[in-house]
């Protein structure tokens, strides 16, 4: 029986969805070659790891725009060789990672006209969506409506999905992760170092981590401000990554003389271990946040998470074991959220390997590369 051949479009391969798509391409079955728009896009600072891929893959030439605002950074890309990609691949399915690029509205009308099976794989929820209604809301419809299939990140995404009319037996949720056995083993090498306990000396009793884009969506400065109230000699405050916002939030540190709060810049995925191994507790306040990868690597590494409501990840990932939800706009509640954890810090530190081993049960790569291959056979 001839394979089914199978397209992938996305913005870019990043190192997070690289382990996924090579285990897609390996139990899958069909043909799999991956489409990406750009190899990289301004606010990334990854870099593509090539000797990695497994997969078949191909990156369109084409012009691409960057802009950052405040509620959010928005990539833009205009791309040619889209059909023609397309028309020489043949494929029998298509998978679109959106609808707010030029080629995933080629290659959703390329279904249509030639018969082909569409599949959206998406992310938004009502959390994070800029608009429901309106020119923007009825063309995201369009596409939703039309779609044969569907792989949502999260219920949250399933939800969305549904309020544009999706049939909810056609969506498969793919919970989105990073390959977290990469994390639960690195972390916990450099915690049984020998050198990790004169390292660890060197930073406050209890350390907190963020880890990501320094934009004001992500809301790191309400972090510092909630700090700021409580002043805490020991808590030390570790933030990895880089963005405009950086020098804002350093300027916030010296003008409120803020101590033990730590800028470690942008870290490659190979990096990060260091740091979730030195930390307690994750921290991600962030305004909007489709999904927050950062809380599959936190609970990992074992640590306890303090997660924004208005992050998709908090409502499939955190519970009453591994941490709590919190309103990023309340100042008070996230110095409640930072308070509480402190005072418990123990009995935090005590769970760190079930924490981890209930992540790396439940948040494999080839759980969710198994939904995407069961949404594809459908």
């Amino acid at each position: 029986m001839k394979k089914k051949k199978v397209i992938l479009l996305t913005n870019i391969i990043t190192p997070y969805v690289t382990p996924l798509f090579n285990h897609i391409y390996q139990v899958g079955g069909f043909n799999f070659k991956v489409i990406a728009l750009a190899e990289t896009e301004k606010n990334r600072e990854w870099q593509l790891a090539k000797e990695k891929i497994k997969f078949d893959y191909k990156i369109l030439s084409g012009w691409h725009l960057f802009s950052y605002k405040k509620e959010k950074e928005i990539s833009t890309h205009f791309n040619w060789g889209v059909l023609r990609s397309l028309s020489k691949f043949n494929p029998d399915i298509i998978i679109i990672g959106g609808y707010d690029n030029l080629a995933y509205w080629q290659a959703f009308f390329y279904c249509k006209i030639l018969g082909k099976k569409c599949i959206l794989w998406s992310g938004t929820t009502l959390l994070s969506t800029g608009s429901l209604i309106g020119i923007r809301g009825f063309l995201k419809k369009i596409i939703i409506k039309g779609a044969n299939k569907y792989i949502a990140y999260s219920t949250k995404a399933k939800e969305y999905l549904e309020y544009f009319g999706a049939d909810s037996k056609d969506i498969y949720i793919s919970t989105n992760t990073v390959d977290v056995n990469f994390f639960h083993e690195s972390v916990s090498q450099y915690r049984n170092d020998r050198s990790f306990l004169e390292e660890s000396k060197k930073f406050p009793k209890i350390m907190f981590l963020y880890v990501g884009q320094l934009v004001q969506r992500k809301g790191v400065k309400q972090v510092l401000r909630a700090l700021n109230t409580l002043n805490d000699s020991d808590i030390g405050f570790m933030i990895v990554g880089s963005g405009p916002e950086e020098e804002n939030l350093k300027k916030f540190c010296n003008e409120n003389n803020l101590k033990n709060v730590s800028f470690e810049g942008f870290c490659q995925q190979e990096e990060l271990p260091k740091y979730y191994a030195l930390a307690d507790i994750f921290i991600l306040p962030s305004f909007e946040e489709v999904w927050g990868l950062v809380v599959n690597e936190a609970l990992a590494s074992g640590l306890y998470v303090l997660c924004s409501k208005y992050a998709g990840a908090a409502y499939d990932l955190i519970n009453n074991e591994n941490g709590v939800i919190f309103n990023p706009n309340n100042i008070d509640e996230i110095a409640k959220s930072i308070k509480n954890a402190r005072n418990q810090i123990e009995l935090i530190r005590s769970k760190r390997e079930k924490i981890s081993n209930w992540a790396k049960n439940n948040l494999s790569i080839e759980k969710s590369g198994d939904a995407f291959i069961s949404a594809i056979k459908s």
